[in-house]
């Protein structure tokens, strides 16, 4: 257990790196809540393409989507709260996104249903998100999480 008291990790100051990664993790969950809602409502349509994809989903699949979800977002709350653990959420978070997206790779449409620019958004999310992992583990070294 650490040395470091609750009261000092509250009274630390957070730098604007700390609140930008959170505030994207929040904004990519409240987003991805909003567009689930929207395909769910029949709001967005669907091209037949999507929607067979969409079809062929598992509540497996589901799970694991909210399982990631869930993960990135403790990380982003532990991140903010300036706790290691938060390095080892992301981390994690990253390996059952690739494992995820790999899977998917190798039993669906996926390519064909989110196209070439679903490719660039995943290949820039994990861009990100290593990037994140990358600044937590620095600042974990440095002793800003505790």
């Amino acid at each position: 257990m650490s040395d470091v008291t609750t009261n000092e990790i509250a009274s630390r100051r957070r730098p604007l790196g700390v609140w930008v990664v959170a505030a994207l993790y929040l904004f990519s969950a409240g987003w991805m809540l909003l567009s689930l809602v929207l395909l769910a409502s029949g709001a967005i349509p669907l091209t037949p393409v999507l929607k067979a994809y969409r079809a062929w989903l598992t509540p497996l699949d589901w799970v694991f989507a909210l399982t990631i979800s869930v993960t990135g977002l403790s990380g982003a709350v532990a991140f903010f709260l300036l706790r290691k653990i938060a390095v080892s959420l992301f981390q994690l978070a990253l390996v059952l996104n690739v494992t995820f997206t790999i899977f998917h790779l190798t039993r669906s449409n996926w390519i064909e249903a989110t196209g070439p620019s679903g490719t660039v958004g995943l290949l820039l999310a994990w861009a990100i998100h290593i990037a994140v992992i990358l600044y937590a583990r620095r600042l974990a070294k440095r002793g800003v999480l505790a």
